[in-house]
This record gives structure tokens, C-alpha cells and sequence, in this order.
């Protein structure tokens, strides 16, 4: 609930004003009551803003401004890291029994994919003013390729990533079991 819609808030401005009438009844004493909640007002939301209080929900499967680990879900196809840092591990996944779709969206930020050279996997990669990296692979400035783990075959079920690094840095790991 947010906190000008609460009970609190509005239990605050009754109790304000309240005590802004007697001030100014009983000790002559006026203070410019409206003013002053229109200024902790902006004030509210001017903090609420900077700190991302609007945005009520990150999903999991994004970081903006902000530093996360991503495991793997199989209800979830893409992940994004927005002006931040994030690593997403498929090293423990399964073998898939069917192609698995997995995009990762790395936009002013540093991302890093950590795959298991034993399960199949291909990895588009792209990159605008950014660079994908895998071993000795990279797209660099502008540019496309493609990576396979050890273990992919063509015709075979396997992951495939689209990675796509804008003005960021993708780093792909392949490690071995």
C-alpha cells in the first residue's frame, strides 16, 4: 500500500491541522500549514523517485540499477541487466529434451553466462558499442557470432542463448564438469 493512500498519512494531516487551528486560536501563532505538506510532498516523491520507490516490481529475471545472480528457470526465456552487473549460471541445468530459448539483455552494464561445457548450448551473440566475449570468440563494437560448447551437435536438443550486449560487456564462461 503506498503511504499516502494509508490511514496513517491521513491520521497525520487530521492531527496537523488540528494542532494548526489551536496554534493559531489560542497563541496567535500562524503557520502556513498547506505550504508546508505541498513541500514534504514533493520532497516524498522527489526521494521516492531517485530511489525507484515508483517501481513497485523488479522481476527476477531483471537488474536495473543493481547488482543480481540469476539461476536458471525454465518459466522464464530472457534476462536483463539494465545500468547494473549480473551473472546467470547454467552450469547445474539439465540436458534439455527439447531446444530451450534463452535471451540476456545486457544494456550499459556487465553481464557475465556461465555454462557447463558438458550440456549442448549455442550462443548467438551480438553486440552494438558493446562486446560478447567466449574464450577466444567476441563480437566487439558492432558485430555477430556464434559459439558452441564442446558437447552441441546440430539436429540435437540443446540450449540456445541469444546474447546481446548494448553499450555493455557480455562474458560467456564454458567450464568443464
Amino acid at each position: 500500500m503506498n503511504f499516502i493512500s494509508s490511514g496513517a498519512f491521513w491520521g497525520l494531516i487530521i492531527v496537523l491541522i488540528g494542532l494548526t487551528i489551536i496554534l493559531r486560536e489560542v497563541f496567535h501563532l500562524h503557520i502556513p500549514f498547506l505550504r508546508f505538506i505541498f513541500g514534504a510532498l514533493l520532497i516524498y516523491w522527489g526521494v521516492k523517485i531517485i530511489a525507484g520507490g515508483f517501481i513497485r516490481h523488479h522481476p527476477s529475471n531483471s537488474a536495473v540499477f543493481s547488482e543480481s545472480d540469476f539461476t536458471y528457470d525454465e518459466q522464464r526465456s530472457d534476462y536483463n541487466i539494465i545500468f547494473g552487473r549480473g551473472s546467470l549460471d547454467l552450469f547445474k541445468t539439465a540436458v534439455p529434451a527439447s531446444d530451450k530459448n534463452i535471451e540476456v539483455q545486457v544494456v550499459f552494464g556487465e553481464g557475465r553466462i556461465i555454462l557447463n561445457d558438458s550440456i549442448p548450448a549455442k550462443v548467438n551473440m551480438s553486440a552494438v558499442f558493446g562486446s560478447v566475449v567466449a574464450g577466444e570468440k567476441g563480437a566487439n563494437g558492432f558485430g555477430n557470432t556464434t559459439f558452441y560448447t564442446s558437447a552441441y551437435r546440430e539436429g540435437m536438443p540443446a540450449y540456445i542463448l541469444d546474447a546481446n550486449a548494448v553499450f555493455g560487456r557480455i562474458e560467456i564462461e564454458s567450464r568443464k564438469w
